[in-house]
């Protein structure tokens, strides 16, 4: 059974649980299980505090420690503006203290590939559909080619996006633990086993989110503001205000 809940950011949520009554597969639409709890409200994410030195408000300073896996780039510029299917590079980091063995940091070559509108009978099969009258499905589909990680892990999230209505507020994220048909998720591969599994430096991972419009809007445009990755302070990440922007 499929279980899912909804975020609005930055100040409201449904906070609705429901359930699909199809069998669909256990496979996380964000993240693996161990990570999916933490992917909740993008507002309160993006305000997470850490004391990581590497992680300074300049793209040249936040690349991995020397002797990472793969090749570290130069993060793309805050407030670039981008087409459907264009690359940016983006990181994530798990672990707050860069000195904490199990501090872990990525980067990734990450596009948004297509954005596409459903219809609001895809909900139907969701527990307290009636609720979602008027709302139509949108699915958002990213790429995300791990670049490079500073040790082995098959722990750290990918980069989160979120996606915009026509207005140019966030629109509302179904999260849901599994998958809809209409919006299928590959994980990156991995490699090794036991302590030592880990992503693999250079496969790709395609993903898909689902966010919700209301009748007569729609969704145009997604975003990376660096949610993901851990600041000493929020005021430090320099996506917040501009992020990456892929419009249709």
């Amino acid at each position: 059974m499929i279980n899912y809940r909804t975020s609005l950011r930055p100040f409201t949520a449904l906070g609705m649980a429901a359930v699909l009554g199809l069998g669909l597969s256990a496979c996380a639409s964000e993240a693996p299980a161990a990570s999916e709890s933490q992917a909740a409200p993008e507002a309160s994410e993006s305000a997470s505090v850490s004391p990581s030195a590497s992680a300074s408000a300049t793209a040249s300073e936040s690349a991995p420690a020397a002797g990472a896996a793969g090749t570290a780039k130069d993060l793309t510029a805050p407030g670039t503006k981008l087409g459907l299917g264009e690359k940016a590079v983006t990181h994530s980091n798990t672990g707050k203290d860069p000195a904490d063995a199990k501090y872990v940091e990525a980067t990734y070559t990450t596009s948004v590939t297509k954005i596409t509108a459903g219809a609001e009978a895809d909900l139907a099969a969701l527990k307290d559909a009636a609720k979602f009258a008027g709302q139509t499905p949108y699915y958002v589909f990213t790429e995300h080619t791990l670049d490079s990680l500073s040790k082995p892990s098959a722990g750290i999230s990918e980069p989160r996006l979120n996606a915009q209505l026509k207005d140019g507020t966030d629109a509302q994220k179904l999260i849901i633990i599994g998958s809809l048909d209409q919006c299928p998720t590959k994980r990156f591969e991995t490699t090794g086993s036991g302590d030592n599994l880990s992503y693999k430096v250079g496969s790709t991972m395609t993903s898909c989110q689902v966010f919700l419009a209301p009748a007569g809007d729609e969704i145009v445009s997604a975003d990376y503001a660096d949610s993901g990755f851990s600041y000493a302070s929020s005021s430090d990440n320099p996506y917040r205000k501009n992020p990456i922007v892929w419009s249709k």
